[in-house]
């Protein structure tokens, strides 16, 4: 094993809903924890702490904050915390976190860049890639433009990683979550029997956390199963202002459900991905989920960026590459646009910016 249970050094990227939910989960639980924020957030975090509200009460705990890598050197694990339309320009600038043994726990919706790294192994940082396929075939145009993020990192040291945790902020460094957080874990690529303790380490960590944690060996099913659930909720909760409970028992949003879902499900079908729930299933637990609004028409109604390249246009891009229709999910991507440029110029009208 490569880094202890009990004393593993963990850093997380990102002091959003889940980076902050996270932290302060592993903080109470007696990890030392490093959380990379900046603006309101760092000095929140740095004045008082983490703070998570959720069924069992408030729970707050202290841990160290910087606003870049170098501050705190090399880690074991390294969650990446922030909206998948920020990663490109800031993992290049973690290296400081990362030695031989680092393992990246990207917990970013949407379509991963790593997701065809299993055709890809890049190696250290400014080296060329050992490719089994060219690394122009591997990497999502959507979720990584120049082909940076599958160069980064080896695929070996990256977990992916499917997050079900329901959260928002209350206030910089204040996070409440009123739903049980669960994630999904799995390596993406097979790794050398010497970092198979890792996983198990990691998986430990976050049950410690209180975190329910599966591990799995086919992460891309899990990947493409939460896509699936965030292409059919997130855009429509834009437009409508609906809740989860709204989106999937009203029957006239059912129908548009349906028809996403199933473009979703032909694509994730041409690479080789099988969704772990049928129709039915995703209706009935987004039914269960209440009154829910998702992370997007949260960001809408703040007036933020919305992460459409990576929950939209990625499924898209790798739609056309296998020629597979998808009419639905364009026209919601169309339709979404057009409510998220109204909004940041309503937000820029009103000097309004985007927080982290």
């Amino acid at each position: 094993m490569l880094f202890s249970i009990a004393s593993p050094r963990i850093a997380i990227v990102g002091a959003g809903a889940i980076g902050t939910t996270l932290a302060a989960r592993l903080a109470v639980a007696g990890y030392t924890v490093s959380v990379l924020a900046r603006g309101d957030s760092l000095a929140a975090i740095k004045r008082k702490g983490v703070c998570l509200i959720d069924q069992q009460g408030q729970h707050t705990a202290s841990v160290i904050a910087a606003d870049n890598g170098g501050e705190l050197g090399k880690q074991d694990i390294v969650f990446l915390c922030t909206k998948a339309h920020s990663v490109p320009s800031l993992l290049p600038q973690l290296q400081p976190l990362f030695g031989q043994h680092t393992c990246l726990v990207p917990m970013v919706n949407g379509t991963p860049w790593w997701l065809l790294m299993d055709a890809v192994e890049p190696c250290a940082a400014n080296t060329a890639p050992i490719a089994t396929a060219p690394i122009e075939t591997v990497h999502i145009k959507a979720v990584d433009p120049e082909g940076e993020l599958v160069r980064c990192l080896p695929a070996s040291a990256i977990i992916g990683c499917v997050v079900y945790i329901s959260a928002h902020l209350q206030a910089p460094g204040v996070a409440i979550s009123n739903t049980p957080p669960r994630l999904i874990v799995g390596d993406i690529v097979a790794t050398p029997d010497a970092a198979n303790g890792r996983m198990e380490t990691l998986v430990k960590v976050l049950e410690n956390g209180g975190i329910t944690t599966r591990h799995t060996e086919r992460i891309r099913d899990a990947v493409w199963s939460k896509i699936a659930a965030n292409l059919t909720s997130n855009p429509l909760s834009v437009m409508t202002g609906a809740t989860l409970a709204q989106l999937y028992s009203h029957p006239s949003l059912q129908k548009v459900v349906s028809q996403l879902f199933e473009e979703t499900h032909l694509t994730a079908q041409a690479y080789g991905g099988r969704l772990e729930m049928t129709l039915q299933e995703l209706l009935d637990l987004g039914e269960r989920m209440g009154a829910v609004r998702t992370s997007m028409l949260q960001d809408y109604q703040l007036g933020r960026a919305l992460e459409l390249a990576a929950i939209v246009e990625g499924v898209i891009e790798l739609a056309d590459r296998k020629r597979i229709p998808v009419p639905t999910i364009k026209s919601i991507l169309h339709l979404t646009r057009y409510f998220e440029d109204s909004a940041l110029r309503q937000s820029h009208a009103h000097g309004g910016k985007e927080n982290s």
